[in-house]
């Protein structure tokens, strides 16, 4: 199939399908280098680390605050993602935020908070669900 595809996108469901394999086989750290590869090739960059804990804790409270003034119809309403990559790329962020929560690793807030800047800035997809529920148990 890698070797077939005429364009990127012709190869994400194998890249799925083998990161999930490698998930299955506790390959958590290969699975993880090849989300993050994948997610290179969407346009989504890598953060190298968390800012400040003090700005994570205040922007965090900011957030929940915001997010309990929100009514559930305007959750519901919310604009839908319509950007391709950027709902591939969300596709592939849930089995990395899984991978990372399953071998302790340092990302995990900021998987999060990628999922959440891609929601807030392109809409609600259905990995928007994994992410708000995510940052819901981390507040």
């Amino acid at each position: 199939i890698f070797a077939h595809a005429k364009v990127y996108r012709d190869k994400l469901r194998a890249y799925a399908t083998l990161i999930k394999a490698l998930g299955a086989q506790y390959k958590l750290k290969e699975a993880t280098d090849m989300c993050f590869g994948v997610l290179s090739q969407l346009g989504v960059q890598r953060q190298s680390s968390l800012p400040d804990t003090s700005a994570v804790l205040r922007d965090l409270m900011a957030l929940k605050s915001s997010l309990e003034d929100l009514s559930g119809d305007e959750l519901l309403n919310s604009r839908e993602m319509v950007n391709s990559d950027m709902v591939a790329a969300m596709s592939f962020l849930q089995p990395l935020l899984f991978c990372n929560f399953l071998s302790h690793g340092d990302q995990f807030l900021t998987i999060v908070f990628d999922m959440l800047y891609l929601t807030l800035k392109y809409g609600i997809c259905e990995e928007s669900c994994c992410c708000l529920s995510t940052l819901s148990a981390v507040l």
